[in-house]
């Protein structure tokens, strides 16, 4: 029996979470979404890179989230689909496409297949560990002599969660040798994340017409041709030596591969049983954060790291795979701020970027947007990468989303020994061996907007006792409710003993108040919980006159207004000048609606004079705004409701 290699918190399996309540409807629209995808798939899509590959994954973690044995019928399909791609000695994928990348994506669907074939107890998890174990022992034996670069060089410590379940399986040592392999050859990933050298955005340090040239020639060196370009030199591993040297920043600084790079200390250092690494992981993301982070929890990438100013994009794609990483470092290290942003971007990025019934999705969301447009592009963006919504289009927004929310429920429950550990609240049932004890524990919650948090034991084999430790999420505090009387109370972390057992209940009661959070450009937003509120202004969408696939969305009413703030702080926390109006409405079947959102705040607001567009046509915050004498009540809602957003103000104190 090969030995385990996890050391800390562990995730409950693919499929024993279950999304109910509002989160429920939400999956149900995303699996919509994923029909209208698969309608769009073209047999030769394989080989046009990483598209098959991610909506494969988004269809596998659907079908488990959601139990739906329609679905895990057609993963089983879709998977099929990469696996007749293996060929003899191991190697798989498109045999006329170069790039890793593509085969890297496969890899991670493979392994969640296989997770929810284990759940399930279903055949075919065989097949699956032994494809992935003849292409690892395949890479292994060719990759001195098999040059990889941009992308795809940079993302190699990605398979290191599959290679971790193969070595767990079969104990192989030259997997640990193999993850050396790719650790040296990578890019050095560890030493920027113990110190970041891109404070400023990535324009600083490349410049657009090198990132163009960069790019073009790695897609003309991804394409294997029978008749290659004269103007093109051999593909030696000269070649790419030299080449990888000119792409740092290029790689560096890109989003995708940041919010995959989070993790990469951690995940790395539980597979090699170096536990010290996973605080690397913490530190870069500190720092990211720091130079780059939005108040949405995500940093801004439209495509490549943008700064702080709230009209540069966040890379929805990215987005999710920094949904991802947030797990794995929570896993690791059990840190409530990683859970806060992670929180932050499922509450808020991510139902940003569709529409309410998630018919249309952006690749990019922005923090201050008043025009959702395909003529509006964003800077250091490539073609057809703008903000506007995108239907009826196998877009990268539309493929990440899928597996936004699934990837968010492994963080609902995470276990070790005797101890439940929950880090994010949500409606879900759960699925829990303790002790030797089976339970099935029910989670009913509004929450993030309710503030109330009911658990309850469905059934359990006998009865164990164990320590639960709660989170208690930022600007939030807490009390433990059981039996009638408030058993802990806290604004941290909150631990309790108890005994479960069949028909066993507790409660969550959490204080939420609205709270302004300044940012580090000196503007402020506002938050109920995680929850970011954005202005509520009415807008006009219709389909692009050249390409309908394209949504052109744009607000209706002037948007230059900022909410007004008390001079004094409240126990060192910025307030409102006045109390807001709080308006709550029931939830509908889509809960980040527009037109009934769960809850409307009104808030006393002052019109900002001189806040306008800058060159490029987005909303520029003035250093030295002015406000008019006027205040009158303005309506915010969460920041998920809205297409168009306006959730970063300048300070205006009264």
């Amino acid at each position: 029996m090969a030995r385990s290699v996890d050391k800390n918190l562990k995730k409950l399996s693919l499929g024993a979470v279950r999304p109910t309540g509002w989160l429920l409807d939400q999956m149900k629209l995303m699996n919509s979404l994923q029909k209208r995808l698969g309608g769009l798939m073209k047999s030769d899509e394989w080989e046009r890179g990483e598209n098959l590959p991610r909506y494969i994954r988004g269809v596998v973690l659907l079908a488990a989230a959601l139990d739906d044995k329609v679905l895990r019928d057609k993963a089983a399909s879709c998977v099929q689909t990469l696996l007749n791609s293996g060929r003899e000695g191991g190697d798989f994928g498109p045999a006329d496409y170069r790039a890793l990348s593509p085969r890297i994506e496969a890899l991670k669907a493979l392994l969640s297949y296989y997770e929810m074939l284990s759940y399930y107890e279903l055949p075919g998890g065989e097949r699956i560990m032994a494809f992935l174990k003849r292409y690892f022992k395949h890479q292994f034996n060719n990759f001195d002599v098999t040059p990889s670069w941009f992308n795809s060089r940079a993302r190699l410590l990605d398979e290191i969660v599959a290679m971790e379940a193969v070595y767990r399986e079969s104990d192989k040592e030259w997997l640990h040798d193999l993850g050396e392999k790719l650790r040296d050859a990578t890019t050095e990933w560890f030493k920027l994340a113990e110190k970041f050298p891109y404070k400023k955005p990535a324009s600083k340090y490349i410049s657009q017409n090198a990132l163009k040239r960069i790019e073009k020639m790695a897609l003309a060196y991804d394409k294997v041709s029978s008749t290659p370009s004269r103007k093109l030199k051999p593909f030696t591993p000269e070649l790419v030596e030299k080449q990888w040297k000119k792409q740092s920043a290029a790689v560096e600084t890109d989003g995708v591969n940041i919010a995959k790079a989070i993790k990469y200390p951690a995940t790395y250092g539980r597979f090699i049983g170096d536990d010290s690494l996973k605080h690397l992981s913490l530190k870069f993301l500190k720092q990211v954060m720091k130079y780059h982070g939005t108040p949405a929890g995500m940093f801004t990438c439209d495509m490549h790291l943008a700064g702080t100013s709230p009209s540069r994009g966040i890379d929805v794609q990215a987005a999710v795979e920094m949904i991802e990483s947030l797990v794995e470092v929570i896993r690791e290290t059990g840190d409530h701020s990683a859970a806060d942003l992670l929180e932050r971007i499922v509450f808020n990025v991510i139902p940003a970027a569709c529409f309410p019934d998630c018919s249309a999705v952006q690749d990019v969301v922005l923090i201050n947007q008043e025009e959702a447009s395909k003529t509006r592009q964003l800077p250091g963006g490539e073609e057809e990468f703008s903000n506007a919504f995108i239907q009826k289009k196998l877009s990268r927004g539309a493929i990440a989303v899928l597996s936004a929310y699934p990837l968010y429920l492994e963080a609902a429950c995470l276990v070790k020994d005797n101890e439940l550990n929950f880090f994010t609240y949500t409606p879900c049932t759960m699925e829990l061996s303790i002790d030797g004890s089976s339970i099935t524990l029910s989670e009913k919650t509004g929450y993030p907007f309710r503030n109330t948090v009911v658990y309850k034991v469905e059934q359990a084999t006998s009865e164990t006792e164990v320590k639960i430790n709660f989170r208690v999420p930022k600007n939030t505090s807490m009390q433990v409710i059981s039996g009638g009387q408030v058993v802990a109370s806290g604004t941290k972390e909150i631990s309790v003993k108890c005994v479960l057992r069949t028909g066993s209940t507790f409660m969550l009661k959490m204080g939420i108040p609205l709270t302004v959070e300044d940012n580090e450009d000196g503007t402020v937003s506002l938050f109920k919980g995680n929850l970011l509120m954005s202005y509520k202004l009415p807008f006009d969408a219709a389909p692009d006159v050249e390409d309908r696939r394209f949504i052109n969305v744009n607000f209706a009413k002037k948007w230059n207004i900022a909410p007004m703030l008390s001079r004094r702080l409240l126990g060192g926390v910025r307030t409102l000048h006045e109390t807001e109006t709080t308006i709550v409405h029931d939830f509908t079947a889509q809960p980040f609606s527009y037109d009934v959102p769960p809850f409307e705040l009104q808030i006393r607001a002052k019109n900002v004079m001189n806040w306008d567009y800058d060159v490029n046509g987005f909303t520029q915050i003035p250093k030295r705004p002015n406000f008019s004498e006027e205040s009158l009540e303005r309506t915010f809602i969460p920041f998920g409701c809205t297409l168009l957003h306006i959730a970063q103000f300048p300070r205006c104190n009264k």
